[in-house]
């Protein structure tokens, strides 16, 4: 299965969907669309959205903390939300889960009230 990649702004947040499989194929892309997102004037953090991602390898994790130091380095802030169990089960075995997930973000209205800059944000 390949990966997609949406994106959506809800006021100062850059919301990042995945769907798929985020291997080493898929790195690069997911890479490009956090840099995209991130670049834009407005975005004062991103919130990656795993809730379609159905694997999760080392190359991912590293483009996702490359991702979060990036922002750090930028004054902003980047976030994970909705990790299933397969994502949550490999950030909690590398030690990334604390660090990088933030509690789920409820967007069945399509408004995403209630994202909040996360509690370790510019850490």
């Amino acid at each position: 299965m390949s990966v997609t990649c949406t994106v959506r702004f809800a006021d100062e947040t850059a919301v990042v969907a995945v769907k798929g499989d985020i291997d080493a194929e898929a790195t690069a892309q997911l890479r490009e669309v956090l840099r995209e997102a991130a670049a834009r004037p407005a975005a004062g953090g991103t919130l990656v959205d795993l809730a379609g991602v159905t694997f999760l390898d080392s190359s991912a994790l590293g483009v996702l903390v490359a991702a979060r130091n990036a922002a750090a380095q930028r004054g902003t802030w980047l976030a994970l939300c909705n990790a299933g169990p397969m994502a949550t089960m490999v950030l909690q075995i590398t030690g990334l889960y604390d660090q990088l997930v933030r509690p789920s973000v409820d967007d069945e209205a399509g408004d995403l009230d209630g994202i909040s800059v996360p509690e370790q944000a510019g850490a």
